[in-house]
């Protein structure tokens, strides 16, 4: 995801209704603080009690029946956290950021590693049309997000190590009425804010976004995706309810030369839940991705909707075994105490609100962990697109019967080269298989007797080349 950088000017419109409120909020928190230190003859307190938003309070009787209960108390219940002074705790700033709903201000470090500073409090006006904006479908959508859990990532973040799967650690702080925020000190001052790493990496290396990723993946073909270490960060996916996974939601790192791994980020939508009639309505109806997080992963198909596109492209690499396999491992890793050691590291203050209801859940979702993640792989591979990438490849077909294996190597002249994919189908699983060669001069070599599992050889150019022996149909489409 491509972070814009639009004018003060455009982002004051959405958010000046709010920063006058945040701000007296904050000075209001300053003078409630339980401890400071005083520096260079100026108050400067080293933590602060607040609440997430106090707007999602006393909804009513008919609101709280059309849109849930949702997490309001949790939003409204005060917490202590530090204070963040920016060129303190050595921080500069290297340009604003963020999405349609939250501000972000991209930061970097004394060792010049980078770094996002994000609000907690959405501001849903971005993301409607304009016309929109100024009707009570604001209201709808602004109180919808009540539903998002605002300490999520904090549970989110120890499950994430105990799979072994690279991810932020965050932080949540207080931003003062720090001048040292310099043209963003109005959009920043007062509010909480979750400090987190941009895709830290074990040796410090630096990371790329998805669409980065995709050209060396796809018009340089120079890397392959780590698909086991992303199916360990989706099972989690899963487990936690977050439904908001799609591309823009990962960092890439190299593990070698050959190959990337992925760190997910931005876990607002884990734990999403909602009571409220409306949504329900509206997930019948329209937004099938809004699931609610209970006690089992019923709603699977729904939940993975928004990444069945990501899922399909990084994940067609793996079969029925490494699906079992890494579902199992996650089963393992996540164990009661693990579970408990994650919710409990919520705020102290939000512990009494969340911390049982959550740990619930989490086992229950645990149990059914591999049995709902194998019915994702069967829906997943009921068809199966093996891509080659604009650079020039060899795509291998051979079995019959019930069986298919596709092997793709790299092509150097006419020599093969390094084996880039390898997959044995189940007919089933697998009704069809279909080749995209995409735009390199590739070389499709299938052999072996008829098969009932349907292969479809899609191309971009006409530089290919085809060598067909024994039996198997194969139908060619020009994509």
């Amino acid at each position: 995801m491509s972070f814009a950088d639009p004018a003060i000017k455009d982002l004051s419109v959405h958010w000046k209704s709010d920063w006058k409120r945040k701000l007296v909020a904050g000075g209001l928190a300053l003078l409630l603080s339980l401890r400071h230190t005083t520096v260079i003859g100026q108050l400067k307190p080293d933590s602060v009690t607040l609440a997430a938003s106090l707007q999602y309070r006393n909804p009513g009787l008919l609101n709280t029946v059309l849109l849930g209960s949702n997490y309001r108390k949790v939003w409204q219940t005060p917490v202590r956290l530090p204070v963040f002074y920016l060129r303190r705790q050595g921080f500069r700033i290297k340009e604003l950021g963020g999405g349609n709903q939250t501000l972000s201000l991209q930061l970097v470090d004394r060792e010049g590693r980078e770094w996002a500073l994000r609000t907690v409090e959405k501001n849903v006006a971005g993301a409607l049309p304009p016309l929109l904006g100024k009707t009570f479908v604001r209201v709808l959508a602004q109180e919808q997000v009540s539903g998002a859990h605002p300490y999520a990532p904090l549970v989110v973040a120890p499950l994430t190590k105990a799979l072994g799967v690279p991810a932020p650690d965050p932080v949540f702080y207080f931003v003062p009425d720090d001048p040292d925020l310099g043209a963003y000190r109005t959009l920043f001052a007062g509010t909480m804010c979750m400090l987190e790493e941009r895709g830290p990496t074990p040796d410090r290396s630096r990371t790329q976004n998805t669409e980065k990723v995709l050209e060396r993946l796809v018009d340089k073909g120079s890397v392959r995706p780590d698909g086991a270490l992303i199916l360990r960060a989706r099972a989690l996916d899963l487990l936690v309810g977050d439904w908001d996974r799609h591309a823009g939601q990962w960092r890439w790192a190299d593990k070698s030369p050959q190959l990337v791994y992925a760190i997910p980020r931005d876990r607002d939508q884990a734990f999403y839940f909602t009571n409220g009639l409306l949504p329900r309505i509206l997930q019948k109806i329209a937004l099938r991705f809004l699931v609610s997080f209970n006690d089992d992963l019923s709603n699977w198909r729904s939940l993975t909707y928004k990444s069945w596109p990501f899922d399909r492209y990084f994940l067609s690499g793996l079969d029925r075994d490494h699906w079992a396999r890494v579902l199992g491992e996650t089963q393992a890793a996540l164990s009661d105490s693990v579970l408990t050691a994650a919710v409990d590291a919520l705020p102290p203050e939000i512990r009494p609100l969340s911390r049982d209801g959550l740990l619930r859940k989490l086992k229950g979702r645990r149990d059914q962990l591999q049995k709902r993640g194998l019915s994702y792989y069967r829906f997943l591979s009921g068809y199966v697109d093996v891509f080659g990438s604009d650079t020039s490849e060899e795509f291998e077909v051979s079995g019959a019967g019930d069986t298919l294996r596709v092997r793709v190597f790299k092509l150097e002249g006419e020599r093969r080269g390094r084996l880039l994919y390898d997959r044995r189908f189940l007919r089933s699983d697998t009704r069809l298989v279909r080749l995209r060669g995409m735009r390199g001069a590739d070389r499709f070599v299938v052999a072996g007797d008829r098969s009932r599992i349907r292969v479809q050889i899609g191309t971009d150019d006409g530089d290919d080349q085809y060598h067909f022996s024994g039996e198997k149909r194969v139908r060619r489409i020009r994509r």
